[in-house]
């Protein structure tokens, strides 16, 4: 008898773990939040252009989370061994990366209207 028979006795019924999808959602997702703190915590000694550069990959790394969280939530959509879990939090994600700079930007215009008129 293997070690593997020992492991499982027959007739038991195994668990089955889920698939898990949504990986590449969770990473875009982290990503485009991580540019939103990161240059401001860095200090690089060079231009400053290269300082601020992730600010500008923030939209399309946060809209690339959140439409491939969509295509994968469609594509498991009715399966019950697949897990979503990473997809919907990467969703979660990228929409905060999208709302939290706009929100910022729209207060900031709106307090220098404020600060001129």
């Amino acid at each position: 008898m293997t070690s593997v028979e020992q492991m499982v006795r027959p007739g038991t019924p195994q668990r089955v773990r889920p698939q898990v999808r949504g990986t590449g959602s969770l990473v875009l997702g982290a990503a485009a939040l991580t540019m939103i703190v990161l240059p401001l915590l860095v200090q690089y000694p060079g231009p400053e252009w290269v300082r601020f550069f992730p600010w500008f990959c923030i939209a399309p790394a946060g809209i690339g989370a959140v439409v491939s969280g969509f295509v994968v939530l469609y594509r498991v959509q009715g399966r019950r061994d697949v897990d979503a879990f990473r997809a919907r939090l990467g969703i979660t994600l990228g929409t905060a990366a999208i709302v939290l700079p706009a929100v910022a930007l729209l207060w900031l215009i709106w307090a220098l209207n404020q600060a001129v008129g």
